[in-house]
């Protein structure tokens, strides 16, 4: 997780060096995103995070995608899928 944000960090930066002012990270609860060795590199990068309750799938955004993907663009005869 540590390698992941800062390389994501590294070519926001090198595509324009104001994207902290505008970009806000959403994160699940996970407990790799939640450790103390996580939170501070976070902090040591200057980057925003909004920590989403757990087991949100209602608000989480690739929830919401995969949900229309498997309702509609694979499931053809629009089969329940036990999301709605």
């Amino acid at each position: 997780m540590l390698t992941f944000l800062s390389r994501l960090a590294q070519v926001l930066t090198s595509e324009g060096k104001d994207w902290r002012k505008s970009t806000v990270f959403l994160l699940d609860g996970a407990s790799y995103h939640k450790s103390d060795e996580t939170r501070q590199h976070i902090l040591k990068l200057g980057i925003k995070v909004i920590l989403s309750a757990p087991y949100s799938y209602d608000t989480a955004p690739a929830e919401l995608l995969f949900a229309y993907f498997k309702r509609d663009q694979i499931n053809p005869e629009h089969l329940p899928t036990g999301k709605k």
